[in-house]
């Protein structure tokens, strides 16, 4: 429900809902924390700053002026992760903001009224304390809890961002790609003790910050669906008897070891809670896909695809915009449009368009490099993208379709 009220000369709304708050001031300065007063977003004329439970701030703004070399693939998207110093400043800025909304509606809770007439009760007062609480001195200490809990959380599906996430693996189980840098710990499964404990500290951590993310419980990490299935059973078993039961679990996997296991086991962890597995097909050209040192084949990721699918659960498949640069871009419309095609994807799956981003540091930029292969530029990664759409063929409806920017995420 939204309550609004007249404050020197502006317009302040409070808006509360199942989990969160938010306060906005006039139409371009809207902040908002979870009902366990942890600040997540905060809008301030046309820019944007998302923080992470992890502590992580990101920045995001668009900048029409920049020059081609300055922007993101497509657009004029510009993103930076903060320094603490300005992390800090805009969380005191957050708070103070709730002291000031919870001052003035313990004060003057009659000139507060939502559009039936509504006057905001106790439960808003005391969610906004919460808030005025969590200035930078909490907050450091609440992302040094964080750490205690998780091991690192290295990405999600854009669509898993306000997830539960429960870490029943660390590392990643080949870490082989060229491109990647997001997992550095050696590769582990946690036994199901283990498992169980991990998860009732990180209920233990959210507390009242569960609302807001209380849709769906990712499984990590990298490739938790690799873990044989039985394992994956005891483990999916303690979450059953928790308190998150009955919240829809995705996972990601990728095609080659996705393939050993049958439609009947993914059946079996369907009747656990899984609902959708997100595979990194990457490309569809097996000799990129080798370049880059990605285990498996397209073909793998298909049959992956169709067994998981032939149990009834929803897949999301992600590709890459500009891997392999010139050299490989036409065989990797090409080929990636066939498997696509292949995987008979419909209602209910995702299809996730992840920009090529070369990360300083990972082997690919120098591999590239020393093959000779030149760097897809902005119109034609643009050109890439339309290709491949325009290539698919799907059996009934389509599956929906995203752009995802790996540079965007924070958790």
């Amino acid at each position: 429900m939204v309550f609004r009220s007249r404050q020197h000369s502006r317009t302040v709304a409070l808006s509360v809902k199942a989990g969160s708050i938010s306060v906005a001031i006039d139409e371009g300065h809207v902040t908002a924390w979870d009902l366990g007063g942890r600040l997540y977003s905060a809008f301030r004329h046309g820019r944007t700053w998302r923080r992470g439970l992890s502590g992580r701030v990101l920045h995001k703004w668009r900048d029409p002026s920049a020059s081609p070399e300055a922007l993101g693939p497509y657009d004029e998207r510009q993103r930076v992760f903060v320094a603490q110093n300005e992390a800090d400043r805009l969380i005191d800025e957050a708070a103070a903001l709730a002291r000031e909304t919870r001052d003035h509606l313990a004060a003057h809770r009659g000139d507060w009224r939502s559009d039936t007439g509504d006057a905001p009760g106790d439960a808003a007062v005391g969610a906004l304390d919460a808030c005025a609480a969590f200035d930078s001195t909490r907050a450091r200490k609440d992302a040094a809890r964080f750490r205690q809990v998780y091991d690192g959380i290295g990405i999600l599906p854009p669509d898993q961002y306000m997830s539960v996430v429960l870490q029943a693996t660390r590392g990643c189980s080949f870490g082989t790609c060229t491109f990647c840098d997001l997992y550095h710990d050696a590769y582990r499964v946690r036994s199901p003790d283990e498992f169980e404990d991990h998860l009732n500290r990180v209920l233990e951590y959210l507390g009242a910050s569960l609302a807001l993310r209380d849709r769906t419980v990712f499984l990590g990490a990298a490739n938790a669906l690799a873990v044989p299935t039985r394992r994956l059973t005891a483990l999916l078993g303690r979450l059953a008897s928790s308190p998150l039961a009955r919240r829809p679990v995705h996972a990601f996997v990728d095609g080659f070891t996705g393939a050993r296991k049958s439609a009947a086991e993914y059946r079996e962890l369907a009747a656990l809670g899984l609902r959708r597995v997100y595979i990194g097909l990457e490309s569809g050209h097996d000799p990129l896909l080798g370049f880059v040192r990605k285990p498996g084949t397209s073909r793998e990721a298909v049959e992956t695809a169709r067994a998981i699918k032939d149990a009834g659960i929803a897949v999301g498949v992600i590709v890459m915009v500009g891997l392999g640069g010139k050299r490989f871009a036409e065989v990797h419309v090409s080929d990636t449009i066939a498997a696509l095609n292949r995987m008979a994807l419909g209602a209910g799956d995702l299809l996730y368009f992840s920009d090529l981003v070369e990360v300083p540091g990972t082997e690919y930029p120098s591999a590239a490099a020393h093959a000779g292969i030149e760097t897809l530029g902005l119109t034609e990664r643009a050109a890439q993208l339309r290709a491949i759409r325009a290539g698919l063929l799907f059996p009934g409806a389509p599956p929906r379709s995203a752009r995802y920017d790996i540079r965007e995420f924070v958790y």
